[in-house]
């Protein structure tokens, strides 16, 4: 969740406002699975090009602004590998569901089903900033303001199960109270990566910690370092069907507005005191689609592609949209 320069974003956001309004090419009532209903409007990729679809290496596949339904403050997505079925984690503590619809060439085009209940956070605030589901059907949340990682046993979606604590990477208590963990990443080797948002203050270096054994009593933790681009910091992970890591950063100036951009590691890459520094997939920047995105899933498509969703957090600001954006990762990209 974005909560410094409050002071300098309500201008930037009216200017973000009309552009990502212009965007938008048709206007639908969702939720299909009853109330509480979305309401779903599309969007393209460039609002001045709307026949654009490609940016960087990735291929665009549609885009929906979201609302209504109890979807708002998303910061971390989990796409089940039928590219349909979704859960999410918002600023205040809620655990959303629901489901996405493709037209039949597989392009985003809506949501239904949305349904959401309180997230159990013991131990401190609310504020969930990253989803990741494991091997056994269990989940890992991790929080700031409080800093912390929260393991939720496979039940947990139904209420069910006991929650318990991660211990915390060594220094985590240290980290700015509003840039605390936002990125999480299950390795192909089952080491677990996380990357610090950190403070807003330009320096491409992040913190970062990998732990071969994260679900056990002990703390085996190791630092590492990530490379951002100047201006951006992680805000999300994701895990590609291939095994490589795919970080979401977001950059949001006066200047610039807001932008995101993918970046891929290696899957092996991330080793105790290494500095990361990965290939950028797509920069999302104006007049293309941006907003405060801050989570991105990765599922196998058709044909050997990679599907990819970025996901935003519209801080519950009028000004803002929760979007949920679709590309393709195609075999040449991989």
């Amino acid at each position: 969740m974005l909560h410094a320069d409050r002071r300098v974003l309500p201008r930037l956001r009216r200017s973000l406002l009309a552009l990502v309004l212009a965007a938008g090419c048709s206007a639908a009532a969702g939720g299909s699975g009853g109330p509480p209903s979305v309401a779903v409007r599309t969007l393209h990729l460039d609002s001045q090009d709307p026949a654009r679809e490609t940016v960087g290496r990735l291929r665009f596949l549609g885009a929906v602004a979201v609302s209504g339904g109890g979807i708002g403050g998303l910061s971390g997505f989990v796409l089940r590998e039928d590219g349909e079925r979704f859960t999410a984690v918002s600023d205040r503590g809620k655990l959303v569901f629901g489901r996405l619809a493709h037209d039949g060439s597989g392009r985003l085009t809506g949501v239904s089903g949305v349904t959401h209940r309180p997230l159990p956070h013991p131990g401190g605030s609310a504020d969930a900033e990253e989803l990741l589901r494991l091997p056994d059907g269990g989940w890992l949340v991790a929080f700031e303001r409080e800093h912390r990682i929260l393991r939720y046993p496979p039940g947990f979606d139904r209420g069910e199960g006991a929650v318990t604590a991660l211990p915390a990477p060594p220094g985590l208590e240290d980290a700015p109270r509003n840039g605390g963990l936002e990125a999480m990443a299950l390795l192909p080797d089952g080491r677990l990566l996380v990357l610090e948002e950190g403070a807003d203050d330009g320096v491409p270096e992040r913190r970062g910690w990998v732990a071969g054994a994260p679900l056990r009593a002990r703390n085996d933790w190791a630092p590492l370092t990530y490379r951002a681009a100047p201006g951006f910091r992680p805000t999300g992970a994701a895990v590609t069907p291939d095994g490589d890591v795919l970080v979401l950063e977001r950059f949001v100036s006066m200047i610039g507005g807001w932008q995101a951009r993918l970046v891929r590691l290696p899957g092996t890459a991330p080793a105790p005191g290494a500095v990361l520094g990965g290939e950028e997939l797509g920069r999302l920047a104006l007049p293309l689609l941006v907003d405060n995105f801050e989570a991105v899933a990765a599922v196998p498509g058709a044909d050997g592609t990679t599907l990819v969703y970025l996901v935003s957090d519209d801080n519950f600001s009028p000004l803002q949209h929760t979007i949920i954006a679709q590309f393709a990762l195609d075999r040449q990209g991989q």
